[in-house]
């Protein structure tokens, strides 16, 4: 991948082989997990496992009915006791009923309308917790990415850290909010290599016994930097940062923790930080081969593992390869689709790192960007502006989803262009007044700049802006970007004025390829009906435009 890239993106590089032994104890994985899990059970502290939550008793209905009935029946007694007639207790006794009736439907309206609103509001809150806390996340995060980059391989070990400690959590059975805090916190697992002078975490050669001592000061100095948090994800990565160096049989460090007595996420990282570690180059040493890492590591099998937890790491290895992501690279549809997925929840959560990251391990597992921009970033966006149609979403989501997406692109163009010069025709891309879909346009323009076009990109052009463009630019092609049903009419009065003036200049019409509508005139004019024909649309314009000119 070019430097555009690499600079920009956090890099996921693939390792090939995985390891598919049986683990050596002997025992099935599902044996394994059992044992792991009754133990977790027997100690009731860790995160992962959550006292029941209390059961709220309701009333049965007929108990709220009760009172009224009896205040009814009273009061047709009484009306028979001061000698009212039978009929008159009986208009009572409908009376009554209808009352009743009445009071129980607009209670039970009130009711149910008032849980709603409870649930509501709770679901907010809920929703608004959630993204504080992994806001804060993320800001440790970019101070560990930091530590990393001076480290690590441009960042990718923390990436791959969050990736295998989820993978094994979830298959030992741990719950979806254990792993959902676990995906943030791991990464934070060696913050603390902040407080380490660069001379000794780049040193390339051996560790004296004090340089050794001050590099293992990093797990207390990263407890020290994130604990005290009210986030529940930061104080997951604190437990995390004093624990990941602790050993099974209690030779670790800081503080010498054996067995069970060391958290059960450090542990799990633990596992994942020594295998990535191994099989990753070290400004020390060449990176092992993943046989070779698997071996050593199963040697310490009770040493410096859980046994359980690595036996299930082993298993994680076989199934998802090395790079946890194997499976998905052997199945370009498939991985196009976890790359949709995964962008697009970047968006809608507004997480910049997130997006960014699935774009560049879909360009390093090699999917072009031309397939990004038609089979992910305009998808993505669309579901963007449905959700913010339905209310789902707020302005400022929608519009963070569009920086965010700008920003990604802006990046992606870097890549595609590199040192392409603009040797090609000239081709204007407009934009036109009151078009909400300029980064559909945007797209567009990429590619065929790409593809070494010399294009003039503008946006909410009015029609006679348009036209004095087209005048003073003298394009050889145009690209009119989506038409907003605003400004429909003054639009098709522009691209009628622009036929007549120069019925010779091809016309090309974004419409739905950028996620807009088409006037109702477009005779003689080329409509795109996806982002990555743009090039393929162009060059068709214009080859069939220099046959009919006239000689």
């Amino acid at each position: 991948m070019n430097g555009a890239i690499q600079a920009s993106f956090l890099r996921r590089p693939a390792e090939s082989g995985a390891d598919s032994e049986n683990p050596g104890s002997g025992r099935s994985g599902s044996a394994r997990i059992g044992a792991l899990m009754r133990r977790r059970a027997g100690t009731g502290n860790h995160r992962g496992h959550r006292p029941p939550r209390r059961r709220r008793t309701r009333r049965h209905p007929a108990l709220r009915v009760l009172p009224w009935a009896l205040l009814s029946v009273a009061a047709v007694l009484g009306a028979l006791l001061a000698g009212a007639s039978l009929l008159v207790a009986g208009c009572l006794v409908v009376l009554a009923c209808a009352a009743i009736a009445l009071g129980w439907q607009v209670g039970e309206r009130g009711r149910v309308a008032l849980e709603d609103e409870i649930e509501h509001r709770t679901t907010e809150l809920k929703r608004a917790l959630s993204e504080l806390e992994i806001a804060q996340a993320e800001t440790v995060q970019r101070l560990s990415m930091a530590v990393e980059f001076r480290d690590e391989d441009t960042g990718a070990h923390i990436e791959r850290i969050g990736r295998f400690s989820v993978l094994l959590a979830e298959h030992i059975g741990m719950d979806a909010e254990f792993c959902e805090r676990l995906k943030h916190a791991a990464p934070l697992h060696d913050v603390g290599k902040v407080a380490i002078p660069d001379a000794i975490l780049l040193k390339p050669g051996p560790l004296t016994p004090e340089e050794r001592a001050i590099v293992e000061t990093h797990a207390e100095e990263g407890h020290r930097l994130v604990r005290g948090s009210s986030s529940s994800i930061l104080d997951m990565a604190a437990t995390i940062a004093l624990s990941h160096q602790e050993k099974w049989d209690g030779t670790g460090y800081p503080r010498g923790l054996k067995g069970e007595a060391i958290p059960i996420e450090g542990r799990i990282v633990a596992v994942a930080d020594v295998f990535d570690a191994l099989t990753s180059d070290r400004v020390y040493r060449k990176a092992f081969t993943v046989e070779e890492g698997v071996q050593m590591m199963r040697e310490q099998r009770g040493r410096h593992f859980d046994p359980v937890l690595l036996d299930a790491f082993m298993e994680v290895l076989g199934m998802s390869g090395p790079d946890a992501r194997e499976q998905l690279r052997s199945d370009p549809l498939a991985l196009v689709e976890s790359t949709l997925e995964t962008f697009a929840t970047a968006l809608e959560r507004g997480d910049a790192e997130m997006a960014e990251g699935a774009i560049a391990t879909a360009i390093e597992d090699g999917i072009t960007p031309t397939i990004l921009h038609a089979e992910v970033i305009g998808p993505a966006l669309r579901r963007i502006s449905v959700l913010a149609e339905a209310g789902e979403i707020d302005a400022d989501r929608e519009h963070r989803a569009t920086t965010i997406t700008r920003r990604v692109l802006a990046t992606l163009y870097r890549y595609m262009t590199g040192s392409t010069e603009p040797t090609r025709e000239r081709v204007l891309l407009a934009g036109v007044e009151g078009d909400e879909h300029t980064l559909g346009l945007q797209m567009v323009h990429d590619q065929l700049a790409a593809a070494g076009f010399h294009t003039i990109f503008d946006t909410d052009l009015s029609a006679d802006r348009l036209l004095e463009m087209v005048d003073s630019q003298c394009p050889d092609l145009v690209v009119v970007g989506a038409t907003a049903p605003t400004a429909a009419e003054s639009v098709e009065l522009a691209l009628r004025d622009l036929r007549c003036n120069r019925p010779e200049l091809p016309i090309v019409l974004g419409g739905p390829a950028v996620g807009g509508s088409l006037p109702r005139e477009r005779r003689g004019m080329r409509v795109l009906e996806r982002i990555d024909e743009s090039v393929e649309a162009v060059e068709d314009m214009l080859a069939t435009a220099a046959t009919t000119a006239p000689v």
